[in-house]
């Protein structure tokens, strides 16, 4: 099955498409991205990570962050089981030190198959 692919693009007069893993990873891409109240349709959407002081990503528990974004990805990508968030510091992959890199895992459903999901995502 394919999905759209986001962001959306328009190729050849068609928007591009994404399989199940892609979407999954748009999805909470998109949903990590979002500040709570900024989708009208649903006040609820988005990530509260983005209502706390920048400062607070290298100096808060991480266990709240990991909590926080579990909740919000259980709630609005339901097609993602088992999910599990874990935090590196940009300063390892890069000289960029202020932010952290979420790298989600879980399961997911292809048909009759479970699939193992993995996506990593930059925040800050």
């Amino acid at each position: 099955m394919e999905f759209l692919s986001l962001p959306f693009v328009l190729h050849n007069g068609y928007l591009t498409r994404a399989d199940l893993h892609d979407s999954i990873a748009h999805s909470i891409g998109l949903l990590l991205s979002t500040r709570l109240g900024q989708f009208a349709f649903d006040p609820e959407y988005g990530c509260d990570i983005w209502e706390r002081e920048f400062s607070d990503i290298q100096t808060v528990n991480k266990s709240d962050f990991r909590a926080s974004f579990r909740k919000v990805i259980a709630k609005y990508e339901k097609r993602l089981d088992n999910v599990a968030v874990a935090f590196s510091s940009m300063s390892e992959f890069s000289s960029h030190t202020t932010g952290i890199i979420a790298k989600v895992t879980g399961t997911y459903s292809d048909g009759n198959t479970k699939k193992r999901f993995e996506a990593s995502y930059t925040v800050g």
